[in-house]
């Protein structure tokens, strides 16, 4: 991979081709707008590719006995290319002058190659390729071929297949194929067991025109073959739109309308529509349009970064990318998936990545984007009441893993082998991986004081907030020899420690779920009377205030040792020392998996990812300043890191305990996730959870910033490496730029209201 392509911190570019290492690339070059993500896998194909064209809320479940997944739909992308008969690919013949590139001003990726066939026929291709910010249904592509050696005779195969599945698993039915007017393609499909209508057409241009062109029906593949005779030097050049619709968009299915209650016919007319509106603009005008969205994009939302490594601002900006096209920002009947929708992996569910990696990044740059992710909370209430009922619990208790609005809980129950037994390991965190509750709770809480939004919480907050802690005032256990209520068999944020009791973090935000749901109920006649009405007709609102109150009085919550250490858990202290030193040099992930069994590690004083310290960096004032530091060196030297979770958080923290050098190498850490040398990190998708934490590494962490009940703060860490920071915050209806270099920090009230701030312990209003 170059990094260093100008112009500087905007270009990725994979100068070297590898059949075998595909995956990456198809991830981190991904493009996509919210609505639609296409994987950048090759025009030509390879063994081992991975294609995928996802739309967001298309959930569907291949088998009876698997879960709700985000299917992977018809490819586009796909072309096959005769050269006097054969087949161009990179992997036969020659190449030379190899490179693809993401532009991240205008998500456009462009790969051009020299190539001479085994035959000895040299030719000169040109890709491009871009998913429309402009039109959400729209991908086009543009493809310039040009003879070197002499004249060549060339087929071109490019259209629809439905061939494509999420790992073996198919989603749609063979579908019905036409060509409609202006000779585009259309294939019409159905979802199998959701019944959501997919339609997805194709139109090719061509210049100059084919020499003949013959439309080729196959078993879930719909093409047009093309021949032309191109002589030397003359290039000949293609381009072909694509628009996808489904009977989930929204101007089909209103709000709690079932997606296979759409008339497929409305969906073909609206994709027919759209292509034709398309057709009469170019490749570069439709370019043109998108790009100008991008400009917008990055005219409010850039983090410029003027450091000595240009890689610094670079990884930055592909994490923004990728944030800007994994949300839908109209649309709160969907989530973010863990690899967005960049590929397969976790097979585009949501977890608490959103509210506590993702959340803050939306919350201070974009208000209404983030409310979208928090009505998507609300609307899955009814799975939440569906889990906690099966589990014999009251209130909402939110499933680890989250597809559709109101399927509960769909955790896969099979992981990977067992080294020492080599049986399948069941996977828990569905079961009793029980933080996501409190996790959307503070997720709630923190956007209301972040903007105010009284329709909100008269809407949504309100009811998610009392309804978490009814889960909670049910979930807890009576300890009549303590005295107290515990928290018992969970498993906290640290994955490796199963079947614990009172993980910290757990404890600590189940408190602060009650606190904030006591807080609403006292307010909420006055201030939310639309919530008011609706739970006191089912509750008696007092009764329940008591209830909490009660509760959280007597809740556990762990205090430091006398060495100043909280324990993590009431058993990770007594837990077998182990030498991780081997573990903590790895280049990869999980390597501790090939040496141990989850039981194993479950004896060990080792950590997945940031636990403790991730409760220390979201409610930072729960201790002082030396227990923070003891407990974040203490965890840190016990924590493999092999979460994507985690070294954006324990950056953060490091930035505020001016542990300057550890935190610029977390930050490092954490952009390399995706963008670093290891070929395969990124093969089933990128790492949603780590976009957002580039974003608090730079913003909460070199610039201090955090919010309180009534102000913002913000203090200079900024990186002895870094010249100068900038970026934007929206806060309470108010837009501040703020610029940070190593001596000073200016600070500028773009718009809205007057804003309290802490400016390096100053206080100040703007």
């Amino acid at each position: 991979m170059n990094y260093k392509k100008e112009p500087l911190g905007w270009i990725i570019e994979e100068d070297v081709f590898d059949p075998r290492r595909t995956g990456k690339c198809e991830s981190i070059f991904a493009q996509g707008n919210g609505y639609m993500n296409i994987r950048c896998t090759l025009e030509e194909s390879y063994v081992g590719e991975h294609r995928g064209a996802f739309i967001t809320g298309t959930f569907n479940k291949a088998l009876p006995d698997e879960v709700t997944e985000l299917p992977n739909l018809p490819d586009v992308t796909e072309m096959k290319i005769l050269v006097n008969g054969e087949r161009f690919a990179m992997d036969a013949g020659k190449t030379e002058g190899y490179s693809r590139t993401l532009d991240l001003r205008t998500g456009e990726v462009v790969r051009t190659v020299n190539w001479t066939s085994p035959a000895g026929v040299k030719l000169r291709f040109a890709f491009r390729r871009f998913v429309s910010l402009k039109n959400e249904h729209l991908a086009a592509f543009r493809m310039e071929v040009t003879p070197l050696s002499g004249d060549v005779d060339l087929v071109i195969e490019s259209g629809i297949s439905s061939r494509t599945s999420n790992s073996g698993s198919q989603h749609c039915a063979e579908g019905e194929k036409r060509l409609v007017e202006g000779g585009a393609l259309r294939l019409m499909t159905r979802t199998t067991q959701s019944d959501v209508p997919v339609v997805v057409h194709c139109l090719h241009k061509f210049t100059p025109a084919p020499a003949a062109s013959l439309p080729v029906m196959e078993r879930r593949c719909f093409v047009n073959r093309y021949t032309f005779h191109v002589a030397k030097d003359e290039t000949l050049s293609m381009e072909k739109l694509a628009a996808y619709h489904t009977g989930r968009d929204l101007v089909f299915t209103s709000y709690g309308q079932p997606a296979g209650s759409t008339n497929a016919m409305q969906v073909c007319a609206a994709g027919d529509a759209c292509l034709a509106k398309a057709a009469g603009h170019s490749y570069e005008d439709l370019l043109a349009e998108s790009a100008a969205c991008w400009k917008q994009y990055w005219d409010e939302q850039d983090v410029v970064i003027e450091s000595e490594d240009p890689f610094d601002q670079l990884g930055m900006r592909f994490a923004l990318y990728h944030l800007n096209i994994m949300i839908r920002r109209d649309d709160s009947r969907v989530g973010i998936g863990a690899k967005g929708m960049t590929g397969e992996g976790y097979k585009g569910h949501s977890f608490w990545d959103t509210e506590m990696f993702l959340m803050p990044h939306y919350l201070f740059t974009d208000p209404k984007a983030a409310r979208t992710l928090l009505e998507y909370r609300w609307r899955s209430l009814p799975g939440a009441f569906k889990k906690a009922e099966e589990n014999g619990y009251s209130g909402a208790m939110f499933p680890w893993e989250s597809a559709w609005l109101d399927d509960g809980e769909v955790t896969p129950l099979i992981g990977g082998a067992d080294i020492v037994t080599g049986k399948s390991i069941p996977i828990l965190t569905g079961m009793i991986e029980h933080h996501i509750s409190a996790d959307v709770s503070w997720g709630v809480w923190l956007y209301y004081l972040a903007t105010g939004d009284d329709s909100y919480m008269d809407q949504c907050g309100c009811e998610i907030l009392v309804e978490t802690a009814r889960f909670w005032s049910s979930r807890v256990e009576w300890q009549e020899d303590k005295g107290r209520y515990e928290i018992r068999d969970v498993i906290g944020p640290d994955e490796y420690k199963e079947h614990v009791d009172n993980n910290a973090f757990t404890n600590y935000l189940t408190a602060e779920n009650l606190d904030r749901a006591c807080d609403v109920i006292a307010q909420m006649q006055e201030r939310w009377p639309n919530a008011y009405a609706s739970l006191s007709e089912k509750y008696d609102l007092a009764a329940l205030s008591a209830q909490f109150q009660d509760v959280r009085a007597k809740l556990y919550l762990p205090q430091p040792d006398a060495d100043g250490i909280i324990a993590q858990n009431d058993q990770y202290l007594g837990l077998e020392k182990t030498d991780l030193s081997k573990y903590k040099a790895q280049t990869g992930v999980s390597s501790i998996y090939e040496d141990y069994s989850p039981h194993q590690m479950n004896q060990m004083m080792v950590s997945k990812q940031a636990d403790l310290v991730m409760l220390l960096r979201v409610m930072p004032d729960l201790f002082d300043a030396d227990t923070l530091r003891k407990n974040f060196l203490f965890y840190e030297s016990r924590t493999l890191h092999d979460s994507s979770l985690s070294h954006g958080q324990h950056c953060v923290l490091a930035s505020w305990l001016g542990l300057d050098e550890m935190a610029l190498d977390m930050y490092r850490h954490a952009i390399h996730i995706d963008l670093g040398p290891n070929m395969t990190s990124s093969d089933e998708g990128i790492h949603s959870a780590s976009m957002g934490n580039v974003w608090q590494c730079a913003v909460c962490g070199f610039a201090g910033l955090q919010w309180h009940a009534d102000h913002l703060s913000l203090d200079n860490h900024l990186p002895a490496c870094w010249k100068r920071l900038a970026f934007r915050v929206h806060y309470r209806g108010a837009v501040l730029r703020v610029e940070m270099t190593r001596d000073a920090m200016h600070i500028t009230k773009l718009s809205g209201p007057s804003v309290k701030l802490v400016v390096n312990g100053v206080e100040d209003t703007l």
